[in-house]
């Protein structure tokens, strides 16, 4: 399993992290609810996300978050918060902790070997940090996550080994 890889500008570090999938409505008792089991109000429009030392917190359609642990969770720990999610009755939150990889993406050159893989304008004007995009990379349904300083990968665990082909195939280009 790789773990890490860089080229010319580019680190890309393969990561174990946690998801949970929230459908709601995002106001009221969902916003309470959210808030009080991880200290962040949900994200008002559409591909915005929030985060904080332990969770990223993004709006992926009108009615679907992302909520992504940054530090390792327990597995029990899990099971407690799409529980105490699931408590209220205008949320459904499911762990899709198992069906996901995750790359962290840094370096001067990471969008120059990204744009090799997408469509997608990675450019800051149209992709602004706190930002999330649901697009195609390397022909992969992926989630993009715009961090300050970085981005976090996400697509389904079954195209890992496809997907980091392509990536090493974009830096050998």
């Amino acid at each position: 399993m790789m773990k890490s890889f860089s080229a010319n500008g580019m680190l890309i570090e393969q990561h174990d992290l946690q998801q949970i999938i929230l459908r709601g409505k995002g106001d009221g008792s969902f916003a309470e609810t959210v808030n009080k089991e991880i200290s962040l109000l949900p994200p008002l429009d559409n591909l915005r996300m929030v985060s904080n030392d332990k969770f990223l917190f993004a709006k992926q359609s009108f009615d679907q978050w992302s909520l992504i642990c940054l530090e390792k969770q327990s597995d029990e720990d899990i099971l407690k918060l799409v529980s105490a999610m699931n408590s209220n009755e205008e949320i459904l939150a499911s762990d899709y902790s198992y069906g996901q990889i995750y790359f962290e993406i840094t370096g001067e050159n990471k969008n120059h070997y990204l744009s090799k893989l997408t469509h997608f304008d990675l450019r800051a004007k149209k992709f602004p940090v706190s930002t999330m995009a649901q697009t195609l990379i390397a022909r992969i349904d992926c989630c993009l996550y715009h961090l300050e300083d970085k981005y976090l990968l996400t697509c389904h665990s079954s195209f890992e080994d496809y997907f980091k082909d392509r990536l090493q195939d974009a830096i050998n280009l």
